[in-house]
């Protein structure tokens, strides 16, 4: 398929097709720069295609043209950048439930020895030097 861009001019509804997907609604797309292809869509209402917006698009010529939308989508930092301070959460949360198994496992369920080892599990995990 080549990607292409252009303005939509006309956008027809052409039925529906069975496929291997459930129903598909077929529509016809034409764009200013004299593409015309049949593009499937799950939705009756499609809004990948507006007309007189300026899309991007795949077109697979031939005697069934096919158009297909391509996205933009950008997610925005704050999904895809974990600040520092999250990572240090996990870093801890990690380093507790080490320390809780390895103090169940000798015995000695006392909070405050439990918490000390995890803490140090933390700051060897961070890259701080340690005592011993």
């Amino acid at each position: 398929m080549e990607q292409k861009k252009s303005i939509v001019t006309n956008v027809q509804s052409n039925g529906t097709w069975e496929g291997q997907y459930g129903l598909m609604y077929k529509f016809e797309v034409s764009f200013q720069n004299g593409d015309i292809g049949e593009y499937l869509s799950k939705s009756e209402d499609q809004n990948k295609f507006i007309v007189g917006n300026d899309t991007d698009y795949q077109f697979k010529d031939g005697q069934f043209p096919r158009v297909k939308p391509i996205s933009n989508f950008q997610p925005k930092a704050s999904y895809t950048n974990k600040g520092d301070d999250v990572q240090k959460y996990i870093i801890k949360q990690s380093s507790l439930k080490c320390a809780v198994d390895i103090h169940i496992a000798n015995g000695d369920t006392a909070t405050s020895s439990v918490l000390n080892t995890a803490e140090e599990l933390t700051a060897w995990v961070m890259g701080k030097s340690l005592p011993f």
